[in-house]
């Protein structure tokens, strides 16, 4: 059974990102938001790409899980190698205690959580779902907000917007409200792409 491997990750995400900003020509946008220690990554999802391309604009000096749909791992190659990049599976039809338990310890680790708050690309821009903002509450992470381009194809010049880190108020256990402010928070950051 495929594990994850730093050390692969390591070396693999540069070639990720040398591939992509061939194709792409993406920019990144305030990497230095990115904090010290566990946060959870809270980008917006509207491409197949927007997974590795959050993690390769990134950098390489950050270690990287990310919580992506049970059905990529179908394929044993596949699903092997984003294993050994960070990916772990969750079963988005229940409440998958597993990939909870896997995603709050990444975070308790120290580890960057890439975890997608609209759970889906197909997802409005209004559709937020709750565990995002739950993994930040039961950690006590800060929340990085992300917005990446939508509607990308070759040369695009694509955008990855790193927002400022923020924690939500410990005490709420309003999961819906935090996930709607992430979600304001990531389109807000659409502001900050030269036009």
């Amino acid at each position: 059974m495929a594990k994850y491997h730093p050390y692969f990750q390591h070396i693999a995400l540069p070639c990720v990102s040398a591939a992509l900003h061939l194709y792409f020509g993406y920019k990144v946008i305030g990497r230095e938001n990115i904090p010290e220690g566990g946060c959870v990554i809270c980008p917006n999802h509207s491409d197949v790409i927007d997974p590795p391309l959050v993690a390769a604009a990134m950098g390489n000096s950050h270690r990287i899980r990310l919580m992506a749909k049970k059905e990529l791992f179908s394929s044993k190659f596949f699903g092997g190698l984003i294993t050994w990049l960070g990916a772990f599976p969750v079963d988005r039809d229940r409440a998958d205690i597993t990939a909870i338990k896997t995603a709050l310890q990444a975070v308790k680790d120290g580890r960057k959580l890439i975890i997608f708050p609209q759970g889906t690309r197909d997802a409005k821009e209004g559709d937020a779902k709750e565990g995002a903002a739950m993994l930040a509450l039961k950690t006590k992470a800060p929340i990085v907000p992300v917005y990446v381009t939508e509607h990308k194809h070759f040369r695009t010049r694509a955008r990855v917007v790193f927002g400022k880190p923020f924690l939500p108020d410990p005490k709420t256990r309003d999961y819906a409200a935090v996930s709607e402010d992430i979600l304001r928070r990531i389109y807000e950051l659409r502001k900050e792409i030269p036009s």
